[in-house]
């Protein structure tokens, strides 16, 4: 490890703690989406009328799983910047905290939009709150990147620039989603599907973590 690297190591926050906490919160999060999924009262509904109960879940449901996969995404783009991380500092924590704010947020927009599914104005909320999450993360990275402030400084530009990309793609795709949602709702959630189909697009990002490894 070079000597810059070491003396940046020293001169801010562990990383543990943080990271700790975020996977914590993240995973409490994703906990809180399944609670929008009610389970009927046999007393409620009968079981002639179980069938029609189901359907009409099914949309809850599939938003549930949409939003899982979404914070998944997020989890994943906010683990490989932990992943380049060397310490943190205090601006980090704030921007960190705002990310995870947003997060921690979503289970509401999402129950919203599953009871709304026809109102454009609920998609739309959906569709900010998700991009308020893709653009505090990409907050997180550019402070973090920013003249490699808090990544190693032998990570490369390319690498920098790559994963820079990556996380620009939910915040695009997002204001989008919200564009077409008074045209077709239906386009707004493909568009918002295709997120984490998008996320794999720069592997470059990913391709940089043994060339950040520090050396022994």
């Amino acid at each position: 490890m070079s000597t810059t690297a070491r003396s940046n190591r020293g001169s801010g926050f562990k990383l543990d703690r943080l990271a700790g906490f975020s996977d914590g919160v993240i995973a409490i999060a994703i906990t809180l989406l399944v609670l929008g999924l009610e389970v009927p009262s046999s007393h409620k509904v009968n079981t002639s009328e179980l069938g029609n109960y189901l359907r009409e879940s099914l949309h809850p449901a599939m938003g549930y799983v949409v939003s899982f996969v979404l914070i998944g995404t997020f989890w994943l783009s906010h683990f490989v910047i932990f992943h380049y991380l060397t310490h943190a500092t205090r601006p980090l924590i704030v921007l960190n905290g705002l990310f995870l704010l947003c997060l921690t947020f979503l289970p509401f927009p999402t129950g919203l939009q599953a009871a709304y599914r026809h109102d454009e104005f609920a998609m739309v909320f959906y569709s900010f709150s998700l991009f308020m999450c893709g653009i505090t993360l990409l907050g997180i990275w550019l402070y973090a990147s920013r003249q490699h402030r808090l990544i190693d400084p032998n990570t490369s530009p390319t690498v920098v620039q790559s994963m820079t990309q990556r996380l620009l793609i939910a915040p695009s795709l997002c204001i989008l989603a919200i564009g077409c949602s008074f045209l077709s709702i239906g386009l707004s959630k493909i568009i918002l599907i295709a997120i984490p189909c998008f996320y794999f697009s720069h592997q470059l990002a990913d391709s940089g973590w043994r060339a950040s490894e520090p050396s022994s």
